[in-house]
């Protein structure tokens, strides 16, 4: 990437919301590009792509996920679950994809509505590929609400990728795959816009982090109410056992 391309990113920054703010992304875009040897860097308000779907309305401007809060997310689920199956929903260039392989996730999925940013996507995995081979990485181009969660998925990263009408719909279609699969599941959500729509479903904030006012990431999981179940489905005679 280009100093001319950094400092317009920069100046987006800084114009947009502050310029301390605007240094500490640049800077920390400039190490985790360089770190993970991703071209993912990029503003696009996704007008001019060829996009699946009638939902270009609800979408958000394409942003990489930035680098702090992203190594924050999974430096906590490492630490505490393991690793597991992650979908990014809005993946565009397969930032978080690849990062999640260099933290050791195995089955990785990226949703993208705009067919330029899920061939850029697949181009940066093509570079990484070698380095996990046993890493299942794939990247479907749909709208996002046609997406069926799979039994083993557990990860669900957002960086505000899309309205409260598209994140509705996809919350709906999480709680469906719970109730065919009941499992312990974590809602990773960078720019938390419209958390509360986990929250109403009976979702639990348990990590949270706030950096320079704008930079915001909650992680979500329904562990209290899988706990709720199981006690719920204990016999008295179990009990008291």
């Amino acid at each position: 990437m280009s100093i001319k391309y950094y400092l317009k990113y920069f100046y987006f920054i800084g114009s947009n919301w502050n310029f301390k703010l605007a240094l500490f992304t640049v800077i920390k875009e400039i190490k985790g590009e360089k770190k993970y040897d991703l071209d993912t860097i990029e503003l696009d308000r996704l007008k001019g792509l060829s996009v699946y779907g009638d939902n270009l309305a609800h979408a958000s401007i394409y942003q990489g996920a930035n680098y702090f809060l992203l190594e924050k997310a999974f430096d906590y689920l490492q630490e505490i679950k393991g690793n597991q199956c992650i979908v990014d929903f809005g993946c565009g260039k397969g930032r978080v994809l690849v990062v999640a392989a260099y933290y050791g996730f195995k089955k990785i999925t990226g949703i993208e509505f705009a067919r330029a940013l899920c061939v850029a996507a697949e181009r940066n995995i093509a570079k990484v590929q070698s380095l996990f081979p046993s890493t299942q990485f794939k990247v479907i181009c749909d709208d996002a609400i046609n997406y069926k969660i799979e039994d083993d998925q557990n990860v669900f990263f957002f960086f505000n990728p899309f309205d409260e009408v598209i994140m509705l719909a996809v919350a709906k279609n999480i709680l469906k795959s719970l109730k065919e699969n009941s499992r312990h599941i974590f809602i990773v959500y960078l720019n938390p816009l419209h958390k509360e729509i986990f929250l109403s479903a009976g979702f639990e904030e348990e990590y949270y982090l706030k950096k320079m006012e704008y930079l915001e990431l909650s992680i979500l999981s329904n562990e209290q109410d899988l706990i709720r179940f199981s006690e719920q489905k204990k016999s008295p005679e179990t009990s008291e056992l």
